[in-house]
């Protein structure tokens, strides 16, 4: 009985087509996007893919704690420090004590950021244009609402946000929701 289980389990694994999947295809691509921004940033401004990510949240949010980049990273606080550190001794960045909890850093763009941000952006809108040559641009809006829905989905299924963080959304509501799906396609 034990080997007729393991056979059909076997058999479903080698029936997946792990190349095609919709997960592997989008993680392929983010790699692929993330290696060609990597490569650029560090082309022509001197700044890893690593950074970037520190500095677009800044832009968007100056005075994060580390913390709250690691978190948003998805880093360990022992893997952001020397980045950061890196970023602070290159004067792109500059750590502050915060006013309430002196045991909390602060992370602040410095004006040689601010210099530099047109190049940064410059960097990722070649990036993007060399990824969408050639598709038209209702295929590219399609694409886009369509991968909105996917992370929709999953961020409402597993209870995760933006940045694969857990919200309030408990598991008995993401069953509840799978649930319904399954008895909606019966």
């Amino acid at each position: 009985m034990i080997s007729i289980l393991l056979n059909w389990w076997l058999d479903i694994i080698r029936r997946y087509d792990l190349e095609n999947s919709v997960g592997f295809l989008l993680y392929r691509t983010a790699m692929a996007f993330r290696k060609a921004l990597d490569l650029e940033l560090r082309r022509k401004t001197g700044v890893t893919f690593g950074q970037w990510k520190i500095l677009a949240m800044l832009s968007r949010e100056d005075g994060l704690t580390q913390k709250e980049i690691a978190d948003r990273c998805e880093v360990e606080g022992p893997t952001l420090i020397p980045i950061i550190d890196k970023m602070e001794k290159e004067g792109i960045v500059t750590r502050k004590v915060d006013r309430e909890d002196r045991r909390i850093n602060r992370i602040y763009l410095t004006t040689k950021a601010d210099a530099t941000w047109n190049s940064l952006v410059d960097c990722s809108m070649q990036v993007r244009k060399s990824s969408i040559r050639g598709i038209p641009e209702e295929q590219v809006k399609i694409m886009r609402d369509v991968l909105e829905k996917i992370s929709q989905n999953l961020m409402t299924d597993f209870g995760v946000d933006h940045y694969c963080n857990p919200t309030s959304v408990t598991s008995s509501a993401a069953a509840s929701t799978n649930h319904q799906r399954k008895k909606a396609k019966l």
